[in-house]
């Protein structure tokens, strides 16, 4: 048998012969080829296995590689979703990846990566959890909303000046301090009485003839309030219109310089904020509402000299001050009231019980009268009414500051004053004030500007 050594393929299954025939010596010749070709057949075996082997892990590597490409391709298609969208565009022959984003106002637009790499680290868009010391961008100098206003009103009053010549000097100098102390005052209101009462000629009360009331006084007390810093309002005294010579006459002459005083457009105040209204045969009563208050504005001066004259029907008056009061509160809505007028006097009896009926009726509303007396006199239960209040201010030069919450809780007198440091009060004659030490050291040194000044009553009409 021909032996095939040198063949690569796998053998035949051999064939064994019969039993030989030969000598023994021949037997052991022949046994050479047989066994070689048994060695190659277990070398042809293995060899076969082996490449089985191989081929098996191949087809391994590559169903590895195909699952991977598979889950590569479903990430890829879920980032899809979550990544900008990308176009292929070729220019001069390189292909670029141009992304769609979104600017700062929404628009899509067209953003080409550079493809060059930063030199610097690119910023994430994780946000740091430690906050940057750097501010984002530059602080503005202008605040992003005007601060919150206080809930309560406040007001300057002042009454019984100017008597004397001495009194018309400091007053400009007392309202200039009024408007730089810092007080949130919204209005001024005078409380009557801009003359000295007693210009008699023979000084006797009630007794004599009276002095006339020249237009030039009323011009003079306008060019000294000219100097507030906001809307003046004046109530009319009895010592310049029924101590009058003329009472008909000087209540024209408040009608045109004082009466609508606070409706002044030249001289810069700042706007009331509301709406006044006024009674249509009387304006000298008005009304308006700031800040959840009513302020209403009476005629209710002081006794006058009792002859005869057109106010001579004062009871006629005082039901007209009193049908404006109750018109008044039927017609607004706030949470606490102040009436201003000149005198709570006896003489205005008849209006003052109306007053009472009304304060009965809104006893939860806090309501102070505030008039203009000789000495300052406060009374927290005016004519024994838990709601009603009353003062009076006495005469002095310096404006009181008059606060009102109506918001304040607990408690029906919502009424707060401060008197500021008087520099100079009392009549005939006027009498500076000096302070050494406190609160109030140097603040009436501007009296020194009007020191030669006469502090006599003015007698008007009498040069």
């Amino acid at each position: 048998m021909t032996s095939n050594a040198d063949d690569d393929s796998i053998p035949p299954p051999p064939s064994y012969p019969p039993p030989p025939s030969t000598p023994v010596d021949d037997l052991e010749i022949q046994s050479t080829p047989v066994l070689e070709r048994l060695n190659m057949q277990a070398a042809a075996e293995s060899n076969l296995n082996d490449n089985t082997s191989k081929k098996g892990k191949k087809k391994y590597t590559l169903g590895l590689i195909l699952l991977l490409l598979f889950v590569g391709a479903g990430i890829g298609a879920a980032l899809g979703i979550l990544l900008p969208q990308t176009s292929n565009v070729k220019t001069n022959d390189v292909e670029l990846g141009i992304y769609q984003v979104l600017d700062g106002e929404g628009n899509i637009i067209d953003f080409t990566p550079s493809s060059v790499p930063s030199q610097s680290p690119s910023v994430t868009t994780i946000p740091s959890l430690s906050p940057s010391h750097i501010p984002t961008i530059e602080p503005t100098t202008t605040p992003s909303s005007s601060p919150t206003e206080t809930r309560s009103l406040s007001f300057f009053a002042i009454g019984d000046v100017p008597y004397s010549d001495l009194e018309a000097c400091l007053i400009p100098h007392e309202l200039n301090k009024a408007a730089n102390s810092g007080a949130d005052a919204k209005f001024m209101l005078h409380l009557g009485d801009i003359r000295d009462g007693k210009p008699y000629e023979d000084w006797e009360w009630r007794g004599g003839q009276p002095r006339p009331c020249p237009e030039y006084l009323f011009e003079d007390v306008a060019t000294i309030f000219e100097m507030s810093h906001v809307p003046t309002f004046f109530s009319m005294g009895d010592n310049a219109w029924l101590d009058c010579e003329d009472v008909d006459e000087a209540y024209k002459f408040w009608e045109k310089h004082l009466l609508t005083f606070d409706e002044r457009k030249d001289l810069g105040w700042p706007e009331l904020g509301t709406t006044v209204s006024r009674n249509e045969d009387h304006i000298e009563m008005y009304s308006f509402v700031l800040k959840d208050v009513l302020v209403i504005g009476q005629g209710l001066p002081g006794e006058g000299r009792g002859v005869d004259h057109a106010w001579t029907l004062w009871n006629v008056y005082l039901d007209e001050n009193a049908r404006w009061l109750e018109k008044s509160f039927a017609e607004n809505e706030f949470k606490s009231v102040i009436i201003v007028g000149n005198s709570s006097a006896g003489w205005n009896e008849r209006y003052f019980l109306r007053l009472e009926e009304v304060a009965r009726q809104h006893k939860d509303i806090p309501i102070m009268f505030l008039g203009d007396g000789h000495d300052f006199e406060e009374e927290a239960q005016f004519r024994g009414l838990p709601n009603l209040h009353r003062i009076a201010l006495d005469d002095v030069v310096t404006p009181t500051l008059i606060t009102v919450d109506p918001y304040a809780t607990g408690n029906l007198n919502v009424f707060t004053y401060d008197r500021r440091c008087p520099c100079a009060g009392n009549h005939r004659p006027t009498e500076l004030f000096n302070y050494t030490s406190g609160v109030c050291a140097g603040v009436c040194d501007s009296n020194d500007l009007c020191i030669n000044e006469d502090a006599e009553s003015v007698l008007w009409g009498e040069e």
